[in-house]
Parts: structure tokens; sequence; C-alpha cells
């Protein structure tokens, strides 16, 4: 058997679901839920003087990252 660690976009998630199971695959459906406290995000504003508006979510910066950098 061979293991893939892959990332599906929101809007295919349904399609890709439907592939593993018609091939006959296992999966372990695993979503990245990473969240700050108000605590943390307040610090971390501070630390910048930065408005929360002026902010990107860390998900979608990280996306961006991954296909710029190929993580």
């Amino acid at each position: 058997m061979t293991t893939f660690k892959v990332s599906v976009p929101e809007d295919k998630t349904s399609f890709f679901l439907e592939v593993l199971e018609l091939i006959g695959a296992t999966y372990e459906p695993k979503e990245s839920d990473f969240e700050l406290t108000d605590k943390q995000k307040q610090f971390l504003l501070s630390q910048n003087d930065l408005l929360l508006d002026d902010c990107q979510p860390a998900d979608l910066v990280f996306e961006e990252l991954s296909v710029k950098y190929g993580l």
C-alpha cells in the first residue's frame, strides 16, 4: 500500500472523497483549524502596531506560501 499526504480545496472535498471510496482507499480526514486566542492576537498586534483589519488569516497565508515555495 502507498500512503500520500494531500491537501484538498474545500470546494473539491466531496468529489475527492467519492474518488477515494471508488478506489477502495482508506483515509483519515484531518482539518487544520488554527486559531489564536484574543490575548495572543492582541499581543502580536501590539508588537507591530497593526490593526486587526489589516491582518490575513494564518491558513490563507500558509496556503499561499505552500504554493509559492512548494511546501
